[in-house]
């Protein structure tokens, strides 16, 4: 018995012990680990790489072996005295090839490889700061949404309370039917109110689960703001320097740029040196050998293509001018999204300082009210409607937490400080 009641104490107060609260902090690092789009990007930025080192390659030296055995039957019919005899046909030569000249075709590559790997890269880390503002948005939507269920439960309770009075009430001829009524109606306004907030709650941690693999059933309060750019102009300079858009604009341009010349590096001739060894058994008649070895240099030069090598270096010149056209646009709608962000971190921090304010005259007015309907100044249902509108406030002050906080991720993801 002794050791059951132990047992039932270490568990009750293994219960009592409060679980660890997920913050918001570690809910962005589970959802980098856990999100397919960044497994996606760190792939490609994998596969750019690979392709540079391919590149790289081209102007390397190349090492080939090819080789043939067989078995037959030979009958030289008498010629040169030989007579019919069995054979085992082989053959095998080793090629070595090193790349004096390209025109430039090969550095070319290399460089075109470079910037679609820095372009992929980038967009790793574009990714990860669009995740990250989603992911403080389905974390303060989680927040926002536990707190109007608290809220709603409350009233339900209050609720109903004022109802069973109401009935008592009127059936000792205190009051009038239509209180009991409006009590009715109050009730129900509440539980459409929860049952409304549930649903948001279970679709608020859907979005949270699915973004982080997080379940979201305990989590911290939202933070304060991330460390931010303390100007305009700063927060342009950074994104200027930083975006990871911008930089994929750029890194779209050099790729264009080194396209274009290794197209125009196909008028020019390719040369490399090269050097051949053979070894021939039993070919032309039984006990046949033969060895030899080949050094020097072989050139290349495609004097005509019939227009083919034009046309693909107008193509290359024409997507270079896309790109850099795309670099302007990007450039131009940058600057543009850092306004727009600073300015809506900004306003999304009055209208949290403005909710805040809003909240605590609510609450202060519920507890006014609460007062004054206990003696009797102000009927029950004054205080159903200063519990809506403590609600209402609190709702606005959540949100106005959450606009505040994905705002900030928003500008940050702009500048290129994730």
């Amino acid at each position: 018995m002794r050791n059951a009641a132990l047992v039932l104490g270490l568990a009750t107060l293994i219960w009592a012990i409060p679980l660890h609260a997920t913050t918001l902090e570690e809910a962005i690092a589970a959802a980098k680990e856990h999100a397919p789009e960044v497994e996606v990007a760190e792939a490609e930025s994998d596969i750019a790489k690979a392709r540079l080192q391919q590149a790289k390659s081209g102007g390397r030296p190349s090492a080939t072996l090819s080789g043939t055995i067989g078995a037959g039957r030979l009958d030289p019919k008498g010629y040169f005295g030989l007579t019919a005899d069995n054979v085992t046909p082989a053959a095998a030569q080793l090629v070595i090839e090193q790349p004096l000249f390209t025109g430039g075709k090969v550095s070319a590559g290399v460089e075109q490889a470079r910037a679609s790997m820095a372009a992929a890269e980038a967009g790793v880390v574009a990714t990860e700061a669009n995740l990250v503002a989603n992911v403080a948005g389905a974390y303060g939507s989680v927040i926002a949404a536990e707190t109007m269920v608290g809220n709603y439960a409350q009233l339900v309770d209050e609720t109903e309370e004022i109802e069973r009075q109401a009935r008592l009430r009127f059936s000792v001829g205190e009051s009038p039917r239509t209180d009991v009524a409006q009590a009715q109606a109050r009730t129900a306004e509440a539980k459409a109110g929860l049952a409304r907030s549930e649903g948001q709650l279970v679709t608020a941690r859907a979005r949270f689960r699915s973004l982080t693999g997080l379940e979201g059933n305990d989590l911290q309060p939202l933070p304060a703001s991330p460390l931010l750019p303390a100007t305009l102009d700063d927060a342009v300079a950074q994104a200027e320097a930083n975006n990871p858009q911008l930089a994929q604009a750029e890194a779209g341009v050099k790729a264009a740029q080194a396209g274009l010349k290794g197209e125009k590096a196909d008028q020019l001739p390719m040369v490399s040196a090269f050097a051949e060894g053979a070894v021939v058994r039993d070919q032309f008649f039984p006990g046949y050998k033969a060895d030899s070895a080949t050094v020097g240099v072989r050139a290349r030069w495609q004097i005509f293509s019939g227009g083919r090598v034009s046309g693909k270096i107008a193509e290359s010149d024409a997507r270079l001018r896309v790109a850099e056209a795309q670099l302007r646009a990007a450039q131009d709608a940058i600057r543009e999204h850092v306004i727009a962000a600073f300015s809506g971190v900004r306003t999304a921090t009055l209208i949290e300082t403005a909710a805040q304010e809003q909240e605590s005259a609510a609450r202060e007015a519920l507890r006014s009210v609460r007062e004054e309907v206990r003696v009797g100044m102000k009927p029950q249902l004054a205080l159903l409607d200063a519990e809506r509108e403590a609600i209402a406030a609190s709702a606005a002050l959540e949100s106005a937490r959450t606009d505040r906080i994905v705002s900030a991720y928003r500008l940050l993801a702009l500048v290129g400080a994730q």
